[in-house]
């Protein structure tokens, strides 16, 4: 606030010059001290700004990683179904190919049958000869037809398991898929919580989506590893925290903000049942 205009005459009054001395430093003062105020403010919008910078970064190679996931799901994908088209073709084949023999044995037999009634009239000798030979054509068929067999068992048994293999690996990336985002991150950047549908090497590939356990991922975004929760512990002075699956050692607060999030999930499953 400017000062009003002095006369003459107030100016040779010095206590009237000293006010208005007074006055222009509390002025210089306010104007200084907000100043300061604008420039820390410059510098939390400067903050805040590297902040999203890395956020953004984070999520851009987030982005990166799943892509470079889905395109390798394609590529296993179509793997995957020209084996099973081979494997078809191939039982194709070998179906075929013992409906011919037995067709051809079952014509053989019938034509030595045949044979063996005519040889009954003419030579008991060659009858003999005949007989024992047949057995042995018999014998061969019978062996022939059990490999073919076996070998049609092992091929629906490979593709069984391929199936198996591929249905569970839906499984995974879907999963993977969905950690696109975290639910909460601490206050100092460094750790985040994800929800994960991912299943474990020793466990079987949901049937379902209501089969279908979601678990936590701790993600420490300084050191880029990770940790799934293991259960929601219900007793002791750990009670309402979550535990995990590893040795990696997660800050109390993170565990007890992975516990409300397990504690909500179970309560939304069972409003689902009732």
């Amino acid at each position: 606030m400017a000062s009003s205009t002095l006369s003459l005459k107030s100016l040779r009054d010095t206590s009237t010059l000293k006010s208005e001395i007074s006055l222009l430093e509390n002025e210089k003062n306010d104007f200084i001290a907000k100043l300061e105020r604008e420039k820390k403010l410059v510098r939390k919008l400067q903050e805040d700004l590297l902040e999203q910078k890395k956020d953004f970064d984070h999520l851009e190679k987030q982005f990166h990683h799943f892509a470079d996931i889905e395109a390798d799901f394609e590529a296993l994908q179509q793997e995957i179904q020209l084996e099973r088209l081979e494997n078809l073709l191939n039982i194709e084949k070998l179906e075929t190919q013992n409906t011919s023999t037995d067709k051809k044995s079952k014509e053989e037999v019938k034509e030595l049958q045949k044979e063996l009634k005519e040889l009954k009239k003419l030579d008991p000798v060659r009858l003999k000869r005949q007989v024992v030979d047949l057995k042995k054509k018999t014998i061969t068929q019978a062996s022939e037809n059990k490999a073919i067999n076996t070998a049609l068992v092992t091929t629906r048994k490979e593709l069984k398991e391929t199936t198996a293999e591929k249905d569970k690996f839906d499984s995974e990336l879907k999963a993977a898929l969905s950690e696109s985002h975290s639910f909460w991150q601490s206050k100092d950047g460094e750790w985040v919580l994800i929800e994960t549908g991912l299943v474990l090497k020793e466990e079987d590939a949901p049937k379902n989506e209501d089969d279908r356990v979601t678990r936590i991922r701790c993600l420490n975004l300084t050191t880029g590893t990770s940790v799934l929760s293991n259960e929601l512990i219900t007793e002791g002075k750990e009670k309402d925290l979550a535990s995990w699956l590893g040795e990696m050692e997660i800050p109390e607060d993170v565990s007890k903000e992975a516990g409300k999030r397990l504690k909500k999930i179970a309560a939304d499953l069972e409003d689902e049942d009732d």
